[in-house]
């Protein structure tokens, strides 16, 4: 995940829900780069619009995909060859 993803959802775990411009407010990155990002985490199923203007996350979704993700990796991990 990158930096900025990884920012979004420590925000909303924080804060609740947020609108796109409070949270590029907070984190000081414009609030376009904010919603673009934000549909990136909608489609992994990391966030969720709480109404037309804010989005808010869950530890539980974010601690599913976290396991569903590692999951993925089966017994061997993240092991470099």
């Amino acid at each position: 995940m990158n930096r900025t993803r990884s920012q979004i959802i420590r925000f909303l775990l924080r804060n609740g829900p947020a609108s796109c411009t409070e949270i590029g407010s907070e984190l000081r990155i414009s609030s376009s780069a904010i919603r673009r990002q934000i549909a990136l985490l909608k489609g992994a199923g990391l966030v969720e619009s709480s109404d037309s203007s804010r989005v808010s996350a869950s530890p539980q979704s974010v601690r599913a995909a976290a396991e569903a993700f590692s999951a993925t990796l089966g017994s061997e991990g993240l092991s470099v060859y």
